[in-house]
């Protein structure tokens, strides 16, 4: 798939590789860019937690609480929700 020429409905894995919990949710009519999950800004743990967070249903945290910038906090494994094609994984487990 080329990056950004598609509009798909795209299913986010997001792992939270300290005990392994996984939370899933699906953004509809997303434009599909790897980029953007591998060094742009939802690469980053900081982001990464709120879709964490927001695929549970939980609230952002309070300001200070936040998981803070960095890498290796959350993994993500992201697929075409309507073909299920794996676009970008970072699990190296799965």
């Amino acid at each position: 798939m080329t990056d950004g020429t598609t509009k798909l409905n795209l299913k986010i894995e997001i792992r939270r590789n300290s005990d392994g919990v996984v939370a899933a949710d699906t953004w509809e009519d997303w434009d599909w860019h790897q980029y953007w999950w591998e060094h742009g800004n939802a690469a980053c743990d900081c982001n990464r937690e709120l879709f964490f967070l927001s695929a549970q249903g939980l609230p952002n945290p309070e300001e200070g609480d936040e998981c803070g910038c960095g890498r290796g906090a959350f993994s993500v494994r992201c697929t075409d929700a309507d073909t299920g094609e794996v676009l970008y994984n970072e699990w190296e487990d799965q």
